[in-house]
């Protein structure tokens, strides 16, 4: 699974200059992806809508949300053979140069079954 994040994910996205070729940009990126037969799904997160659930001093506090560096635009569910070359693909997102943004390459495992060997 491919995060995608950072802190001008949201506010880039809707920058109305660049929006067209933000879009354009990730829609050529998830086409080749599909086109490699790595792509298995994708899901933009709804901007400053949700809630985050902490407990503190035995409360349950109703957000705020993680520090907008750190926040999570998407995410990317791909087939990799390897951690490696999951990594590569998440450099050519353009979440890297178009929002200043992160990229983070996570394992996904499935409840159940047994835990792929690290690569």
């Amino acid at each position: 699974m491919l995060i995608a994040g950072g802190a001008d994910v949201d506010k880039r996205s809707g920058n109305p200059k660049i929006a067209p070729m933000m879009l354009e940009r990730y829609m050529a990126w998830i086409q080749g992806l599909r086109d490699s037969g790595r792509y298995v799904g994708s899901y933009k997160l709804y901007d400053q809508t949700g809630r985050r659930l902490t407990i503190r001093g035995g409360e349950v506090i109703d957000g705020p949300f993680i520090e907008s560096k750190d926040a999570v635009g998407g995410i990317f569910v791909i087939d990799a053979e390897s951690l490696d070359a999951a990594t590569e693909i998440a450099r050519s997102c353009p979440n890297l140069d178009l929002q200043n943004g992160y990229m983070e390459v996570r394992v996904i495992e499935v409840a159940g079954e047994a835990r792929p060997a690290a690569h």
